[in-house]
């Protein structure tokens, strides 16, 4: 989740530049239409602007305006772009009804702007005040988002602060609509690149969305999905202080999921993993730890799945979201009349009670009981035990 949240951040940054170069475009049309309310259309037959355009895979409506208020001391400037579309890989990145970029600029900047702009066709950022960009019902697609190239960070005393926000958006990811979503953006921008200082993304699910999907963020799950099954979610991350060398990074959210059915690419140990079926969780996320209650059924391939509805197995306990891509686990399993499998001999196998608890992150500590009710294939038949072992979810070099 928090990479993804960066990647949606950062595609932000590039945008705004885009913004910047109309801005400096209109300076010296200030001083020859110098006064309060001037207002005039974009004239998108304009080189530079044209040029602009192309560079940057833009384009609005011919209709948008850019409207100037003279002070004795500054210049307001109000940019209203309609019909907006950013393309990234010849795909739609960002389409939105309209947005809107106010900036102010004291008249000695303007100077400076528009000299350096025209004879070095380099922005002079510390002359640029802060900027407020405001995307009204944007359509987001993440689908290109790993294509973006966003560079190593410079920071200088070249900067400005810029802040972006995004109201009843779409996020899609490919075909695939996720949801909706808002967000606030404050950061500091050097030339092409930004420096965060916070954010607040707010998201929820859209009603047909697929438990798949989620299942796609952990290699151990080789599918979830079932016809009947239902997903909700709502979650807000924000980090008020994102420049800080400290995690201060919040989370908050539900997620409920219903009649699905979770496949595993392995178990912890050599067993074979069987589906997880009629499965129900439940998620509550406040501040960073959540609550999480799983009920669903083993299946037993010896037995008709019309008699195995009643739930068998319960997950329930806490996770600490903290380090959101790293969460630590506090959990508690209880199974009954659990079926096992040898994955090398599928014959070799029988029914189990089980008590298990699971804690940590990269590398979880199993501690646990079963209750051995039948084994069949075994040479000596199989008693109850108790066990204590490791189990590494990620490896270091992993990314």
């Amino acid at each position: 989740m928090n990479s993804l949240v960066k990647k949606i951040l950062k595609t932000f940054f590039s945008i705004a530049v885009t913004f910047f170069l109309f801005l400096i475009i209109i300076s010296i049309s200030l001083y020859i239409y110098i006064g309060k309310g001037l207002e005039f259309k974009i004239n998108k037959s304009n080189s530079s602007i044209a040029s602009l355009s192309e560079q940057y895979n833009i384009d609005f409506d011919a209709s948008s305006t850019i409207n100037l208020i003279a002070d004795t001391d500054r210049v307001d400037v109000y940019l209203l772009l309609k019909n907006i579309i950013i393309n990234k890989d010849n795909d739609s990145f960002i389409k939105a009804n309209n947005v809107s970029i106010r900036a102010s600029f004291s008249y000695a900047n303007i100077i400076l702007l528009g000299s350096s702009f025209f004879n070095t066709e380099k922005i002079l950022y510390s002359s640029i005040g802060s900027i407020n960009i405001h995307f009204n019902e944007p359509v987001l697609n993440i689908k290109n988002l790993n294509s973006l190239d966003n560079g190593n960070l410079s920071k200088s005393d070249q900067f400005f602060p810029l802040s972006i926000k995004a109201d009843n958006g779409i996020l899609f990811d490919g075909d695939l609509e996720i949801g909706k979503f808002s967000m606030t953006l404050d950061m500091n921008q050097f030339e092409n690149k930004s420096d965060i200082q916070s954010y607040s993304v707010d998201l929820e699910s859209h009603k047909n969305f697929p438990a798949d999907y989620i299942g796609k963020f952990f290699k151990e799950v080789t599918s979830i999905q079932d016809d009947n099954e239902t997903v909700f979610f709502d979650i807000n991350i924000k980090d008020q202080e994102a420049a800080s060398f400290e995690n201060t990074q919040i989370l908050n959210g539900v997620l409920r999921v219903r009649d699905t059915k979770i496949d595993l690419e392995k178990f912890p140990v050599e067993l074979k993993p069987e589906s997880i079926r009629n499965l129900s969780l439940d998620l509550n996320i406040i501040d960073n730890i959540g609550q999480i209650n799983l009920l669903g059924s083993v299946t037993n391939p010896k037995v008709r799945l019309k008699l195995q509805k009643e739930p068998n197995l319960q997950i329930a306990g806490s996770i600490d979201f903290q380090e959101i891509l790293e969460p630590y686990l506090d959990l508690i399993v209880n199974g009954t009349d659990i079926f096992f499998a040898k994955e090398a001999n599928t014959n070799l196998n029988g029914i189990t009670d089980l008590r298990i608890s699971i804690s940590g992150k990269n590398v979880l500590d199993l501690a646990g009981e079963l209750n051995i009710k039948k084994s069949h294939g075994f040479l000596v038949p199989l008693t109850n035990s108790t066990f204590e072992t490791q189990h590494t979810i990620k490896k270091e070099n992993d990314e």
